[in-house]
């Protein structure tokens, strides 16, 4: 399944594509993320209570970046199983510049298996891009508070 985005953020390019290189901010956003370790440089392996449509559930999966152009793009390659099911997926993330903020695209292929897949794609679709803004909103409040807090010492 094909799952494109886009998202804009009211914070200059390299402040957005370094909180989504942190490990720290990604695991503060990555919704219902509950465990967040690296196990090599740029991948990380995690655990999340999620829920996709009327299927919840733990998931435990590895994230990885790949073909980083710093602040222009990258790639995330991401796995994730759990009892509902499970799935993979590579989502092709691109930045730029947008009268002060910063404009994020994005494009996944994924696929998914076992009761997730039975939710439907549109459902799922959803349930995706619900996240997806969840994420970016999250990096955006963890970008701005570090930016709030650097501001006062």
């Amino acid at each position: 399944m094909r799952i494109d985005g886009e998202h804009r953020f009211e914070l200059p390019r390299s402040l957005v594509w370094t909180h989504l290189q942190s490990p720290a901010s990604l695991r503060r956003a990555i919704p219902g993320c509950t465990d967040f370790d690296e196990v090599a440089p740029q991948t990380w392996e995690l655990a999340a209570d999620v829920g996709i449509g009327p299927v919840r559930g733990t998931f435990t999966g590895r994230v990885e970046l790949r073909d980083r152009e710093p602040e222009d793009r990258y790639t995330l390659v991401a796995s994730a199983r759990g009892r509902p099911g499970g799935g993979s997926g590579e989502a092709a993330i691109e930045l730029a510049d947008d009268g002060g903020g910063t404009h994020l695209r994005y494009r996944a292929d994924v696929t998914v298996r076992g009761a997730v897949a039975r939710v439907g794609s549109r459902l799922l679709a959803a349930s995706a891009r619900t996240m997806a803004r969840q994420f970016f909103d999250a990096i955006e409040e963890v970008a701005s508070e570090a930016t709030e807090r650097g501001a006062a010492r």
